[in-house]
Parts: C-alpha cells; sequence; structure tokens
C-alpha cells in the first residue's frame, strides 16, 4: 500500500509540474525516479500488462488528482505568491539533481563529446527562453481546421510533457495556445463547461494520447540504443531548465516576507523530493 501511495504522490508532483509556467514534467518524472520506468511502461505494455498498466494507473492518479484539483490553485498562488511557488517547485527539481549525476557516473563514460551534448543542449534550452510568447488567440468559429489544430496542439503537448526539460505551457505560448489549453485543464472537474467544449477537448485529448504513445516509444528507442548520450542530454534540459526558472523567477523585486517564505519552500520541495527518491 505504501508503494501504491508514493507513485499516487509522486504523480501528484509530476502533474502540478506539468501546468507550473517553467517547469517540465518529464523533468520532475526524472529527479522522482519514474521516468524510464514510465517510458518502458508505455511502450512496452503488453511486455508486463498486470504490471505496467498497475503502475501507469497509480501514477496517473496521482497526475489527474493535481490537475483536477490544484490547476486553479497554481494560477491562484502564481498571481499571488510567484516567488515561493516558483522555489518550491525548484527545490522539487533541484532535491534529485543528485540522483541524476550518479546514475551517469555509473556509465563511466566521460567523453569530451558527451559533455559537448550536454553544453549544447543546455544552450539550445537557455536561448529558447527568451523567445517572445504570444498567448493572445481566440477561437470564435469553431471548424474542421480548428479539430485538426487541437489534435497537433494535442500531440505538441504530450512531446512536452514526454520530453524531460521542454516546459508545456513555455511551448503553449510560443505557439499561442496557452490560454485555451489552460482553460481546458482548469475546467476538467467542471462537467457542463467540458461538454460545452467538447468539440475542442475531444481532439486536444486524442492528440495527447497519440502523441504520448508515439514520444513515448521514440525516448524508449533512445534509451535502449543510445541511453549515454541520451542521459547526457537530459542532463543539459535539467541544469538549463534550472537556470531558466531562476532567471524567469528573479526578474521582479520582492519583500523580505516573501523572499524568506520562498527560501522556507525551496528546503521543503528540496527534502520532498530527496524523501521521494530514497523511497
Amino acid at each position: 500500500m505504501k508503494d501504491k501511495l508514493i507513485l499516487i504522490i509522486k504523480g501528484m508532483i509530476i502533474g502540478i509540474g506539468q501546468i507550473i509556467p517553467g517547469v517540465s514534467g518529464g523533468m520532475l518524472a526524472i529527479t522522482l525516479g519514474l521516468y524510464e520506468k514510465g517510458i518502458n511502461a508505455i511502450s512496452n505494455l503488453f511486455s508486463d500488462l498486470k504490471g505496467n498498466i498497475k503502475f501507469l494507473i497509480f501514477v496517473g492518479i496521482g497526475i489527474l488528482i493535481s490537475v483536477i484539483t490544484f490547476s486553479k490553485i497554481i494560477k491562484y498562488s502564481l498571481i499571488n505568491f510567484y516567488l515561493p511557488t516558483m522555489l518550491l517547485f525548484i527545490g522539487l527539481i533541484i532535491g534529485g539533481v543528485p540522483s541524476l549525476f550518479k546514475k551517469i557516473k555509473k556509465f563511466g563514460d566521460t567523453s569530451k563529446n558527451n559533455f559537448t551534448l550536454t553544453t549544447i543542449v543546455f544552450i539550445l534550452i537557455f536561448l529558447l527562453s527568451f523567445l517572445n510568447f504570444n498567448n493572445n488567440i481566440n477561437f470564435i468559429n469553431v471548424n474542421i481546421l480548428t479539430y485538426i489544430s487541437f489534435f497537433l496542439v494535442g500531440i505538441v503537448y504530450a512531446a512536452t510533457m514526454v520530453i524531460p526539460g521542454v516546459s508545456g505551457t513555455a511551448i503553449m505560448m510560443l505557439i499561442g495556445y496557452y490560454g485555451i489549453v489552460i482553460e481546458i485543464i482548469s475546467n476538467l472537474s467542471n462537467f457542463h463547461k467540458t461538454l460545452s467544449n467538447f468539440g475542442i477537448v475531444l481532439p486536444f485529448a486524442l492528440g495527447l494520447f497519440f502523441g504520448i504513445i508515439f514520444v513515448s516509444k521514440l525516448m524508449n528507442y533512445l534509451l535502449k540504443k543510445h541511453e549515454v548520450k541520451t542521459y547526457y542530454s537530459i542532463l543539459g534540459l535539467v541544469l538549463s531548465s534550472i537556470v531558466v526558472m531562476f532567471l524567469q523567477t528573479f526578474r521582479n523585486i520582492y519583500s523580505i516576507p516573501n523572499i524568506i517564505f520562498g527560501i522556507i519552500l525551496f528546503f521543503i520541495g528540496y527534502n520532498i523530493s530527496k524523501k521521494l527518491e530514497k523511497d
């Protein structure tokens, strides 16, 4: 029972991370020790059908709880308590980084090419953070092109869930769909609104489903055939995302109580991540 509860809690953290600006659900999955197992469970579902479904269900329950329960809370917290909220999640991410370093260290491959790959990925993600995001979009007339576009947006969003270090919210802002995607997510608990927007929700959900399967299989292939280089790339993604999050978080001036509260939450997040990783 304890193992199931831990999977649900980890799933909740991943789910919350997926809707936090600048945070990657895939990156949190890595730092919580769920990433590779999750990719393998989706890509090779029938190799251990009972075990894989059991794993995915409990992690999925945690993710759904977060998405449905916390999306509105997180939106409120980011507006009213931005610094403490972001520092909590930065702490969660940093708390799991040592385990990533340990995994890379076990490979014993410290060639310059691998470190060069880490540096290239780090720089690419860092430069991506400087792009101007467009968050203004209106959908007045829903037609076949709208359905296709939301199916494709679902695939893109799925990729941001699976590929570590890539923020789903950042990419959605980049392509101009952030507002409507957050609206869909935050209204999942409202049956009437979800039903009224079914023409948009369905193609998005289908794209999300097929996208997760396709990208998971791709990542599973990379982890099996190019494991060392994949993890060195992931390291670049994670380190760059942490730096970008710090820079984005401290763009503004904050009060002393806000900073103190944020530091406390940072260490709480760090210790939670370390504790979950041990378990």
